[in-house]
């Protein structure tokens, strides 16, 4: 993109800095909304402590949080930059936001019958769909490394769902097998619909000059209209309940700071992601996004919310394998297009058509 290109280089120092915060707030929210659901706290007086269950209330958080991006966009960009980007149509933020809010509450569903780390490392299947979708919708060529990324990944994915369903729960409270293979299923639908939002983006992207910082930030915008009137038709429907959830929150320390933490850590990791991609590129923000993966299993098996796994270590390899391979940080030569090998076989540097 222009304004990726137009902007000066950040020094080396700061943008490890960047990096560094990328990959503690995107692992600091995952982890912060499981924490909320695992919260016992009565629902109101004298109701009985539950989990603080309200996806549909906590994708409107994240909202929140991906609203705060447009703030910091609007003190960040000049005036003309500013004009010709608010030119743009404000209804195509509200078809990827709709995608971002069916995405985003299934996956908070899944929080309630799997670990973070299985929601995690689940969530690389968003490669499949993206690979699939990107075939039909975009007409993008798939060659060897893509196929075989994509086969890596969904083999590594089998691997840690198996994982998660044969291993023995760490908490006191066991969840049952069939709510296991239903969580699992709520974050790969997730994903069908994360797919169908960056392709969507993609076409975005390419039609209007748009920094990715405005798109993320009106897409919060749009996300948090719709949320309100979804919440208040959900709630006459008593499907949620946001008086339950407000109630939770005041009267809980630790589930309110982890609400506060979870928006803040969503806006810094969708600022710093995009900083990584204009000043890096898009190939060192996947990167960091499997080392969160890490990271958060690591997190997960110290405080006990995870049992070691040889099974789910292997699925996880594998799909940071796959992951690997499909954004070529992996070169394999006879997996590249003809033209590529050859250049690689002379010692050369090129890129496939991706």
């Amino acid at each position: 993109m222009a304004y990726a290109r137009s902007r000066p280089l950040m020094p080396m120092g700061v943008l490890t800095a960047v990096m560094g915060m990328m990959l503690l707030s995107g692992a600091a929210n995952t982890l912060l909304m499981k924490f909320m659901v695992v919260q016992q706290v009565p629902t109101g007086p004298g109701e009985k402590a539950v989990g603080f269950d309200h996806p549909y209330f906590q994708t409107l958080l994240m909202m929140v949080g991906e609203f705060l991006c447009l703030i910091a966009y609007r003190t960040t960009t000049s005036g003309a930059d500013l004009k010709r980007a608010t030119a743009v149509p404000v209804r195509i933020f509200g078809a990827a936001s709709s995608l971002d809010w069916a995405a985003t509450t299934l996956v908070n569903m899944s929080y309630v019958f799997i670990a973070a780390s299985v929601v995690q490392m689940t969530r690389g299947a968003i490669v499949i769909f993206t690979c699939l979708f990107s075939v039909l919708f975009l007409g993008r060529r798939q060659h060897g490394f893509h196929v075989v990324g994509v086969l890596l990944v969904a083999c590594g994915i089998t691997l840690v769902s198996l994982s998660a369903l044969l291993t023995p729960a760490a908490q006191s409270n066991p969840v049952p097998m069939i709510s296991k293979v239903f969580g699992i299923s709520l974050c790969l639908i997730a994903q069908i619909f994360q797919a169908s939002m960056l392709v969507y983006e993609e076409i975005i992207l390419s039609r209007y000059d748009v920094p990715p910082l405005r798109v993320v930030g009106m897409e919060g915008l749009c996300g948090m209209g719709i949320g309100i009137v979804l919440l208040t038709a959900l709630n006459l429907s008593h499907v949620e309940s946001a008086p339950a959830a407000m109630y939770q929150m005041g009267h809980s320390r630790p589930l309110a700071m982890a609400i506060v933490g979870s928006i803040f850590s969503i806006a810094i990791f969708n600022f710093a992601g995009v900083t990584v991609t204009q000043q890096a590129s898009a190939v060192a923000r996947s990167t960091i996004d499997v080392s969160r993966t890490i990271l958060i299993w690591v997190v997960e098996l110290t405080i006990g919310w995870n049992k070691f796994s040889t099974l789910q270590l292997t699925g996880f390899m594998l799909v940071a394998l796959g992951t690997m391979m499909y954004n070529r940080l992996l070169v394999v030569p006879f997996l590249e297009p003809a033209d590529e090998a050859k250049r690689l076989a002379a010692g050369g540097v090129g890129r496939a058509e991706q």
